[in-house]
């Protein structure tokens, strides 16, 4: 039998850390939600390499005495909580002592702080868990923490680390985050010496302008009104103010950024009757509500909250928006008229747009159970109105939602070369070669040819056919390297966030192959200089947007995955229609074509020919049985 061993503080906390501390975003979440815990409202976040090699929080907060420094960097040490009833009305962003212990375990960490009680502030150093220590060291009230080469005594953990520039982009879409969801303090982030965010603390529309910009918020109506006791206020996209993904989308619960599936489906179903498909709605909301009906401990990297009543919350997030939405004279008393509503103000908005000014709510059935009691699905109310307050069709359990990360590149490229393989069997499933000559009869219905081998009849469709052609065509031309580009008259801007930024940074190179010469330009911005000739007529603006609307699934982007539905849609465009008189020499052309592989099928799925057999026929006719 093995022995038992005690794991030492130095061996759990780096455990612990491979929880806590992520990636270098995650060492920047922690230690800003200290800042703001401790009262700041002024905080500057410095980063250098995309925070590998140093990390930087100084905040003007109530500080840390210097009796208490060592104390701080202690596993489960904590001065938001104290008892066990502490938990469950939990009003910080930090409160398990995880954090600073967890991050001086796999880095060189500094902090320096002083309180406004104390003459000269305290100063503290660890390396990689060692704790030295307290020296005295002269700064202003607040604490300033420094984070210096992260990860260096856990080599498994550094090699998995993104590029520089993607591991910024991840830092940058946090602080834009805690821009918005703290508007009331002033922030400042700093990357590689240049200025990247900077806002004054000066209230929800200048952190919105900071992070999307004054046309962004012209594009939104902002709300701020009570809901069953739910405070809700933020900014949610007018009806045609849409984007390809979710990336776009959020909320914040008493101050924390928090992702959770009965708000988005309560949001997401309010829209659902302005939205085309693969389209979300853009918002960032602010819900504040009673501490004691959320638990924010649910979740390692508390991103997920569980809510007491899940009915309120959805029940009063749909209805705010579909008034709002639907243009109803509640409306009037939610959509707030002041100068964050700089385009439209709210009164104009109402009288044009009124469609009901009933009480909006789902349009679900429901029906009365046995008890007399009305039921949705397995869930019973006490009445009518509580059912139809809600829909549930798109809600499942509030469990937290593990993240499933992507196997190793081996088994992505495994999983590859069995989809090629499966493509290919069925190409060769599928393959009808003719060893005869076709005998060709006629077009029928301006749409089939009608062929004949001596044995067996074909129809053929000429569109399938000669849209297969063009396809393989166009495709050819990949697999050659021949791809021709023109340049544009005036080139393509195309403005993204930075998760999107992040994404299409790494597929740089596909898109150049691709033919479509495509560049960094600035902060969050691609050029785009020349695109292929054959794709003379796209649209680069509904292109990048389809290409953006799911980035988890273009995550291993390949050449023919992203252009396939392209060169479809343009050899759809260019194939012969239906309803088209073919003359001999296309007929012809379609039919060599043909005899090599007949039983292809076009780049859409359909068949380009039918087969009937002489033994089929003649069943027809009752000549054989």
């Amino acid at each position: 039998m093995s022995k038992i061993n005690l794991l030492s503080s130095k061996i759990y906390n780096r455990i612990a850390a491979g929880e806590v501390v992520e990636r270098p975003f995650s060492v920047v979440k922690e230690l800003v939600e200290n800042s703001i815990d401790a009262g700041a409202n002024n905080i500057v976040i410095e980063i250098e390499e995309g925070g590998i090699s140093s990390i930087k929080i100084t905040d003007n907060g109530s500080g840390i005495e210097k009796s208490e420094l060592k104390k701080a960097l202690l596993p489960h040490a904590t001065s938001k909580i104290s008892t066990l009833k502490d938990l469950d009305n939990i009003a910080s962003l930090g409160f398990r002592g995880e954090a600073l212990a967890s991050i001086a375990s796999v880095s060189k960490i500094t902090i320096e702080s002083k309180p406004q009680s104390q003459s000269i502030g305290g100063k503290i150093y660890a390396d990689g868990g060692e704790i030295g220590e307290i020296t005295d060291c002269g700064m202003t009230d607040g604490t300033s923490i420094t984070v210096n080469n992260l990860f260096f005594n856990t080599p498994v953990r550094e090699k998995f680390l993104k590029t520089p520039r993607s591991e910024e982009g991840e830092i940058s879409s946090v602080v834009s985050k805690f821009i918005l969801g703290n508007p009331q303090i002033a922030f400042k982030y700093v990357a590689d010496g240049k200025t990247i965010y900077q806002s004054y603390g000066d209230g929800f529309e200048s952190a919105m302008a900071c992070i999307y910009g004054i046309d962004t918020i012209n594009e939104c109506f902002f709300i701020d009104t009570d809901k069953n006791g739910i405070k809700i206020k933020g900014y949610i996209g007018k009806h045609h103010f849409t984007k390809g993904n979710r990336t776009y989308q959020t909320v914040f619960i008493n101050g924390r950024y928090i992702v959770n599936q009965t708000v988005s489906a309560a949001i997401s179903n309010a829209y659902s009757s302005y939205l085309m498909k693969r389209q979300y709605p853009f918002y960032v909301l602010s819900i504040s509500l009673p501490t004691e009906i959320v638990d924010v401990n649910v979740h390692p990297n508390k991103l997920d909250v569980r809510f007491s009543n899940n009915q309120i919350i959805y029940g009063s997030l749909y209805s705010v928006i579909s008034k709002v939405l639907d243009g109803s004279s509640e409306a009037l008393n939610i959509v707030t008229k002041t100068q964050e509503i700089t385009s439209n103000n709210s009164s104009n908005y109402v009288t044009q747009n009124k469609i009901n000014i009933q009480e909006i709510s789902p349009k679900i059935n429901t029906y009365p159970n046995t008890s007399g009691k009305y039921q949705f699905d397995s869930i019973v109310f006490n009445d009518v109105a509580s059912a139809k307050s809600l829909k549930f069709s798109e809600i499942k359990d509030d469990e937290p939602k593990i993240d499933i990360f992507a196997e190793n590149k081996a088994f992505l490229e495994k999983l590859d070369r069995e989809k090629q393989e499966a493509k290919e069997k069925e190409a060769a499933q599928s393959a009808i070669k003719i060893e005869r000559d076709f005998n060709y009869i006629g077009q029928v219905l301006k749409t089939y040819l009608i062929l004949d081998d001596g044995l067996d009849l074909y129809f053929v469709d000429q569109h399938a056919a000669h849209e297969r052609i063009l396809f393989d065509k166009i495709n050819a031309s990949y697999k050659d390297n021949v791809v021709v580009t023109q340049p544009l008259l005036l080139p393509y801007v195309l403005n993204v966030n930075n998760e999107e930024y992040d994404f299409l940074s790494q597929k740089i190179e596909i898109f150049n192959k691709m033919g479509i010469e495509l560049a960094e330009f600035g902060k969050n911005a691609f050029k785009v200089s020349a695109i292929p000739t054959f794709l003379a007529d796209i649209n680069l603006e509904k292109f990048f947007s389809s290409v953006l609307s799911d980035l988890n699934a273009f995550k291993t982007l390949s050449i023919n995955d992203l252009l396939e539905e392209k060169l479809a849609q343009k050899a759809c465009k260019a194939a012969i229609k239906s309803g088209d008189k073919l003359t001999e020499i296309q007929i012809k052309t379609l039919i060599d074509v043909l005899k090599e592989n007949i039983g292809l099928k076009c780049p859409h799925g359909r068949p380009v020919a039918v087969k009937i057999t002489r033994t089929e026929i003649d069943k027809w006719f009752k000549r054989i049985l």
